[in-house]
């Protein structure tokens, strides 16, 4: 309540939200919304996820379907974890 009574700026509020009550979860009593990250926290993380938002599109810029030497093992990862389902 105190960061709605200093500010009336929503991306302040929110993130002060999301800092208190964490990123929620589809189903239950916990707020909803953006699903919980097994590998990264969103909001401690938000600058590394940033910077890997950022390589991403530069390599698919460059490479859509993944088919250059550097990219083979970053296309392999991908379909190993998704067993083939997505197609690049």
């Amino acid at each position: 309540m105190k960061v709605m009574q200093e500010t009336n700026d929503g991306f302040v509020i929110s993130e002060k939200d999301l800092e208190l009550r964490g990123a929620g979860e589809f189903f239950g009593t916990k707020q909803h919304g953006i699903p919980e990250f097994k590998v990264a926290n969103l909001f401690e993380d938000i600058n590394i996820l940033k910077k890997v938002q950022t390589l991403s599109i530069k390599i698919l810029e460059n490479d859509i379907n993944l088919e250059k030497q550097e990219n083979l093992l970053l296309k392999a990862a991908i379909n190993k974890k998704f067993n083939g389902k997505i197609e690049i």
